[in-house]
């Protein structure tokens, strides 16, 4: 990551959004875990002038983006996976789960227990670093583990350690990341909530937007470079923001793990607010960014300026939705993620293929849009699943009956 020293380059771009790699976020991530924190921006601002054809653009873009919003209203209502098991799994299987320090992982620590629960397997649940996260790795193989789980994680942060869990017969699974799953090359099995989702649910928010403000959106983008697959989201919102709405303009607020745990991001989001007064959205690329960013808007005079939106709500997000503080959301089924992680394992315990892998991979995900539509999830535990989720896993896997 760049050093504590904040600088701001605001840029012109057009038609498709930057491209970013994932070997390049790959070393920004390694540098993070020195303790450096940054935040920077960049503007990607709409074409000037008033053109028919800048006006018949952003008809057809509006209309676009409108469809897209009807669409992804209501929830889906069905798990990705249909083929089930050959037989019952075996017991004796240990599943090693990551637990990162980040709040998100709570939720999916707590599927992780689930999950292992209905097999019957033993649960090694690791506290776990998202920028380091070689020292979980290696206890878990060091304990036993049969099967290792993590989100967010690029195998090219733990290869000493899949090296040896490659050697040992212990398979990895992974979310929400960028590398495809290649078992003979870092022993990474699947790979959910991958590229396929983030550029799903980057172009739906960025559509929410642009129907929400009438073609009027200008939109500070808080982003973790530290996670590729978010690199990926923001890069998704931008193109779709470009494509669908020439008037609109994006301006890039980029910050580190360090800035989150640290509290710093609440003050990063109005500064950029105060320095852009055509700033009337901030776009959060993940739930657990808006801690503390409505009450510092608010305090700052400037929450009534801007609305806040995001993808991947957390429960505290929803609960400001209900008191009018967050406008939309869309839901990113952090808990179902884990379940598939541990269906991938079952599956590879009864030397199945993981046929089904790439078609699920792209989670199911709606839009929340109302303070009732916020308070349903909540009612429900804070995170969306699919309805009947557990059941239809545990059908698929024998062991409900």
């Amino acid at each position: 990551m760049p050093t504590s020293q904040k600088s701001r380059v605001r840029t012109v771009l057009r038609g498709a959004a930057l491209a970013a790699t994932a070997t390049v976020i790959a070393a920004a991530c390694s540098s993070s875990s020195k303790g450096s924190s940054s935040a920077t921006s960049a503007t990607t601002a709409a074409p000037s002038g008033g053109t028919s054809a800048t006006t018949a653009a952003g008809s057809a873009g509006l209309a676009a983006a409108q469809a897209v919003v009807a669409q992804y209203s209501s929830p889906p209502s069905a798990i990705g996976v249909t083929i089930p098991l050959l037989h019952k799994p075996a017991t004796n299987i240990t599943f090693a789960f990551l637990q990162c320090e980040l709040e998100s992982c709570t939720y999916e620590a707590a599927a992780a227990k689930a999950a292992t629960a209905a097999l019957g397997w033993k649960l090694d649940l690791i506290s776990d670093q998202s920028a380091n996260p070689g020292p979980a790795f290696q206890q878990a193989i060091d304990a036993g583990a049969n099967y290792i789980a993590s989100s967010g994680e690029s195998p090219t942060l733990y290869k000493t350690q899949y090296q040896e869990a490659m050697q040992k017969g212990i398979k990895i699974l992974s979310c929400y990341d960028t590398t495809p799953p290649q078992p003979t090359v870092d022993g990474v099995y699947d790979q959910c909530g991958d590229t396929s989702f983030v550029t799903k649910t980057g172009p739906l928010m960025a559509d929410w937007a642009i129907v929400n403000s009438n073609s009027h959106a200008h939109i500070l983008a808080v982003n973790i470079p530290d996670f590729p697959v978010l690199v990926a989201e923001v890069n998704a919102f931008k193109a779709e923001l470009s494509k669908n709405c020439p008037s609109c303009s994006v301006t890039s607020l980029n910050v580190s793990i360090n800035d989150l745990v640290g509290g710093k991001v609440p003050s990063e989001i109005v500064n950029a607010v105060q320095a852009d007064s055509s700033l009337n959205y901030v776009f959060n690329s993940f739930g657990s960014l808006p801690a503390g960013e409505t009450a510092a808007l608010k305090s700052a005079g400037l929450l009534s300026r801007v609305k806040v939106f995001g993808q991947d709500f957390s429960s505290f997000d929803l609960k400001e939705m209900t008191q009018g503080l967050q406008t939309a959301w869309s839901a990113d089924p952090k808990e179902y993620a884990v379940w598939l992680m541990v269906d991938a394992a079952a599956r590879l315990s009864e030397g199945m293929q993981l046929t089904e892998e790439r078609s699920s991979a792209s989670l199911p995900s709606y839009l929340i849009q109302t303070p009732a539509e916020a308070q349903t999830v909540l009612n429900q535990g804070g995170d969306w699943d699919p309805p009947n989720m557990a059941q239809s896993f545990e059908t698929l896997w024998h062991v409900n009956g």
